[in-house]
């Protein structure tokens, strides 16, 4: 099932994505009244194809639905085409517009993803988005003195910026590394009620760490203490067998008193195959419940397993809901999508000179994951993670590689400067060092995918 809704959230995303993308070039094309022969979503052979009266452009679905593209008429192409037909004139050749509305042609399709993430930002904001706060235990380098004494500081700003969630804390504190600072400016609210600030130092080879950066930095995030009320119990488990149902509260297991679910899990992981007695409270009725837990192993370890879930109830303190009305939903919306235009730009920078570590690029694998994650979560998460991939394919067809529209900008940008066009022996070659380039990327993004799936 999870794999299947892996499949199901990156075909939706991708598709929404790359139909966005080429409309973006599809509309300024029409715009400046150039022909547009075919507007597809996917590559291969086309699976459905439909042109409406008095149109020339074909839509069309292919077969592979891993992109899209937009056929506009050149003038090479003038010979093979109806000279009768008043569309196909030199006049609405892409090749025959001027440089600038060229540039604008192929500009049309990053900017119009970095768009589409606004307007996604702009749902999320209005809809409300849930997280879990950033509380913690400690900071690594940081003195005892300053955290030890009260639990749950909670972090409300990096670097002045307001910090609601976890995510508000890793943005800002990827952009403080980028921008090359060597502290990070937080403040924190006590459980005391007194708001500290303090400096975390930073270096820039944080950055090729792999994993969490926040943990990474030294941040330790709270944990819940749950309680020993079940929330769940796994059909066919042990503890489904000895009779234990959801709600049940356990107060004992062999006369020891257990408060919290660490405690239970400590025990019951202790014992497998050995008999444990439970003392029960359910619905303040008390029960004496025979639990023999199975055999797991974990990190190559046997420990004991019994198939239940604590109640969630105790993370309620730890999550928070982060809504805006319209107008500061569309500035913290704009906000956003530029910090993570930056951000996105800095890291590819940062990866691309060495200062990043590339083990952390990932490739339609992840994305396909975190797709049916998001998904499985709630249409808010998932339009969240489609704001974050628009604005990635955004930036990453502005990069100046040929073969991508940000190599092409290249080519128009030099023509503006020289006055005329980059030469084609010029474009070829830089065509077979963009394939290259971009085949190396691929390789790598399916590497670290396949590594990190089969090293779980």
């Amino acid at each position: 099932m999870e794999i299947i809704q892996s499949i199901i959230g990156f075909f939706i995303a991708i598709g929404i994505l790359v139909t966005f993308h080429e409309f973006g070039h599809f509309i300024v094309a029409r715009f400046f009244n150039v022909t547009v022969l075919n507007f597809s979503i996917g590559f291969g052979k086309s699976i459905y194809s439909k042109k409406f009266p008095g149109e020339t452009t074909e839509y069309s679905i292919g077969a592979i639905p891993l992109g899209g593209y937009v056929k506009m008429l050149e003038s090479q192409e003038m010979d093979d085409l109806d000279k009768n037909d008043p569309n196909f004139a030199a006049e609405y050749c892409f090749d025959k517009q001027s440089v600038y509305r060229r540039f604008l042609i192929v500009a049309a399709g990053p900017i119009f993803n970095l768009i589409l993430a606004l307007f996604f930002f702009i749902l999320v904001h209005l809809s409300g988005i849930s997280g879990m706060k950033p509380l913690i235990e400690s900071i690594d380098g940081i003195s005892e003195n300053v955290l030890s004494y009260q639990d749950n500081a909670l972090i409300t700003k990096v670097n002045n910026i307001d910090t609601k969630r976890w995510q508000d804390v890793r943005v800002e504190t990827l952009n403080g590394i980028v921008r090359g600072d060597q502290q990070l400016k937080i403040t924190i609210l006590k459980s005391d009620g007194v708001t500290q600030n303090i400096e975390v130092p930073i270096e820039q080879s944080v950055l090729k760490k792999k994993g969490d950066i926040i943990k990474n930095i030294g941040f330790v995030p709270s944990k819940p203490d749950f309680g020993t009320t079940l929330g769940s119990v796994q059909s066919n488990s042990p503890a489904s067998l000895a009779g234990l149902q959801a709600g049940d509260k356990i107060l004992a297991i062999n006369g020891q008193d257990v408060s919290k679910w660490s405690d239970y899990v400590n025990i019951v992981q202790k014992n497998p195959n050995n008999i444990l007695r439970l003392e029960v409270d359910r619905n303040q009725k008390l029960f004496d419940i025979i639990l023999v837990p199975s055999e797991m192993k974990i990190n190559n370890k046997l420990v004991g397993f019994a198939g239940v879930s604590p109640s969630q109830g105790a993370l309620e303190k730890y999550r928070i809901n982060v809504k805006y009305p319209l107008i500061e939903s569309i500035h913290k919306s704009v906000d956003l999508t530029i910090d993570y235009t930056l951000l996105t730009f800095k890291m590819i920078f940062k990866l691309f000179s060495g200062q990043a570590n590339v083990a952390n690029i990932s490739g339609p694998l992840s994305i396909a994951e975190f797709s049916g994650k998001s998904l499985a979560m709630g249409y808010v998460y998932f339009i969240y993670l489609m704001a974050v991939l628009s604005i990635s394919l955004g930036v990453l067809n502005l990069l100046p590689i040929p073969m991508l529209d940000g190599g092409h900008l290249v080519y128009y940008t030099v023509e503006m400067i020289i006055g005329k066009p980059v030469s084609m022996r010029i474009q070829l070659i830089g065509q077979q060092l963009g394939i290259v380039v971009l085949l190396s990327i691929m390789v790598l993004a399916f590497y670290n995918d396949f590594l990190r799936i089969f090293s779980g």
